[in-house]
């Protein structure tokens, strides 16, 4: 006869087995899911470092165009300062020339200070080719000293300023082109050396009518005041890039 605890016995044996089956299964899942999430997490901080030491090679590439960008415009500031002042001191003789137009040379003299003084136009237009880069491509978000990014943001926004005021100062320049055309005859200026026009007789102008001319005065008279503003914002402007570059050569130790 069978002793009848005997299958409570195995039964109890095969559930033991079992239980320790299955806590062998979890301790080995939750290794596999540890190592897997170790191996994510460390490929991601791997490829975050990657793309952040991109990113700041590539910050430091747009920093030294920068410094390029802003030595370009200095230099040009100082040409464009230089030539203005000149041109400032120059049509000042015009205009004393036009309120003694009694005297025996005048027709040349005006020929000669107008054609030299007021027939071209010198004016600031920038490097923005490292900034057109930045802003074209999200490049702003690369720069992360901040010091250095609002710098930027304030230096083309002052250069702004000073195209809006170049664009205006263009536009009254156009004006007194006008004028020239009206009252002057170019073919002198074909023929002639404008270093010789002054020295030269029986000049003539195209029409010598006294009203005309008055409006011609009244249109130069207040060019150089325009340009005299002008040379002072650039001269400003010129300040904001020497600073802008003396912060982006300290802070990137270029």
């Amino acid at each position: 006869m069978e002793n009848p605890d005997r299958p409570k016995t195995e039964n109890k044996i095969v559930v033991s087995k079992q239980i320790n089956y299955l806590k062998k299964k979890y301790k080995d899942y939750f290794f596999d899911f540890f190592m897997l999430f170790l191996a994510v997490t460390l490929g991601f901080f791997v490829n975050n470092l990657s793309d952040d030491r991109s990113d700041r090679q590539r910050e430091k590439q747009y920093m030294k165009s920068l410094i390029n960008d802003l030595i370009s415009d200095t230099t040009q500031i100082n040409e464009v300062h230089s030539d203005i002042k000149n041109r400032i001191s120059g049509i000042d003789t015009l205009l004393r020339v036009l309120e003694n137009q009694d005297q025996e040379n005048f027709i040349s003299s005006f020929y000669y200070f107008t054609v030299k003084y007021l027939n071209s136009a010198t004016f600031y237009s920038g490097s923005d080719r490292t900034i057109s880069q930045l802003k074209s491509a999200g490049g702003l978000r690369l720069i992360h000293k901040i010091a250095v990014s609002d710098s930027i943001v304030n230096y083309y926004g002052f250069s702004d300023n000073v195209r809006y005021n170049t664009d205006f100062c263009l536009a009254e320049f156009n004006k007194i082109l006008d004028f020239e055309k009206e009252i002057l005859y170019f073919k002198y200026l074909r023929m002639h050396n404008i270093n010789s026009i002054r020295q030269m007789k029986d000049m003539e102008l195209l029409i010598n009518d006294p009203v005309k001319i008055t409006q011609f005065y009244n249109q130069v008279i207040s060019y150089p005041s325009l340009l005299m503003n002008y040379n002072s914002l650039i001269s400003e402007l010129k300040m904001e890039a020497e600073s802008l570059l003396s912060r982006v050569k300290e802070s990137y130790k270029l």
